[in-house]
């Protein structure tokens, strides 16, 4: 009995080192994806993909070069539906499409404003190899047209593209990162309106999208964060600014570093700016009813630093200090009250307001959840707070040394 246990034993361990991996695939039989865009075209989606070229983008040694060909190159499909238009890649493609290192989905504004983005969205998020945390942007153009460009400082464009959005959303606070995920989450809420920033191409795109491009001291044209696209439900209703986009930041609390320019407090010197760079800020939302209307207070606070200054102001001087702050807290709260009147004329709610009255008050917020335009019956009151830790390293402006030279 024993020696036929320990047979079984050694017959199941044998089976277990032999057996490999079950859904293991070879790289070279993959097509990696690393940007993916939708348009439509004659009534069919139109899916195009950046695909890596391993070998392009490899290091070598010895007398070889990887600057001889693309890093990516660019192939795009149609199809009824999107899973028919995916399908029908492997009537392009040697290699099956390999989405684990997709990091961008780019959708054009014609499909965002017309189709939706729902029937993207059931797609993205079932298969398994699909990544929930790639970045969701909009282009007014032809989306396909975003996957061509080159960038010099990057072998992928796309990988470059994803910086992009990570860089902006930590130094300027007005372009945030959206995630699949989040993104649809948004889309599905009765709370929130969903938003996607817009990328687009600035200059010369024919001639950036060939390979002598990368030999350039100059590039003929560069990808860039425009202005963001603000959703009701699962389509785009609109653009809104980088300025309200920054407004929006501060409502949202979203604000992590942003450079703050003003003009100068003095008389006569209307004309030279100062710039006021944030450190920290927060800002918190309390929800009220007065007199049977619903009110947000936002509470903004921040504290930060003077990066630059062309005004002939003696910044030791604390009532000097403290004009700027209130010179600056009006200029944001001024800026945050436009923003709020744009949103409400899209009846579309980026900053969460539905969310804080749901959390406080529930019966408001289903009272207001019965009107055809809630955010129009939400009053907003703003309160900002700013504090000047310090002037860097100098007090005064160098121009007034020079004023102070005869010659």
């Amino acid at each position: 009995m024993l020696r036929r246990l320990g047979l079984m034993i050694l017959m199941l361990s044998v089976a277990l080192l032999t057996s490999g991996c079950w859904d293991s695939q070879e790289l070279n039989t993959l097509s990696i994806i690393s940007a993916t865009s939708i348009d439509r075209s004659n009534g069919k989606w139109e899916i195009s993909f950046q695909v890596v070229i391993p070998q392009s983008i490899a290091t070598q040694t010895g007398g070889g070069s990887a600057g001889s060909q693309s890093p990516t190159t660019i192939f795009s499909t149609k199809g009824r539906s999107i899973a028919e238009a995916m399908q029908n890649a492997s009537l392009e493609t040697s290699r099956k499409l390999f989405f684990a290192h997709n990091s961008v989905l780019i959708l054009s504004e014609d499909v965002a404003r017309k189709e939706g983005v729902g029937e993207i969205l059931d797609f993205f998020l079932r298969p398994f190899e699909s990544r929930e945390t790639m970045s969701v942007l909009l282009t007014k153009g032809k989306a396909s047209n975003l996957l061509e460009v080159l960038i010099p400082l990057e072998k992928i464009s796309g990988n470059a593209i994803q910086r992009i959005i990570d860089q902006s959303q930590k130094n300027l606070s007005q372009a945030q990162n959206m995630r699949l995920i989040d993104f649809a989450r948004m889309v599905a809420s009765l709370d929130e309106s969903a938003m996607a920033p817009e990328l687009e191409v600035s200059g010369d795109l024919t001639k950036q999208s060939s390979l002598d491009a990368l030999k350039s001291t100059r590039n003929d044209a560069v990808i860039k964060l425009g202005e963001l696209g603000v959703f009701r439900k699962d389509k785009l209703v609109g653009w809104i600014d980088q300025k309200d986009s920054r407004s929006v930041a501060w409502l949202s609390d979203r604000v992590s570093s942003m450079m703050v320019v003003f003009p100068c407090t003095a008389k006569g010197q209307e004309n030279q700016l100062l710039s006021y760079r944030v450190l920290k800020s927060s800002t918190k939302l309390e929800p009220k009813v007065i007199h049977g209307k619903s009110v947000i207070h936002a509470k903004i606070s921040a504290t930060g630093v003077i990066d630059e200054s062309g005004c002939n102001l003696d910044l030791k001087n604390p009532g000097v200090v403290r004009d700027l702050e209130r010179t600056i807290s009006k200029q944001i709260g001024g800026d945050v009250m436009e923003t709020w009147s744009h949103l409400q004329e899209m009846n579309v709610d980026l900053a969460g307001f539905m969310n804080a009255i749901h959390r406080k008050d529930p019966s408001t917020w289903r009272n207001l959840m019965k009107t055809k335009r809630p955010i129009e019956e939400i009053s907003l009151r703003v309160q900002v707070k700013i504090n000047i830790e310090h002037t860097n390293m100098i007090t005064k402006p160098y121009s007034s040394l020079l004023k102070d030279q005869k010659f």
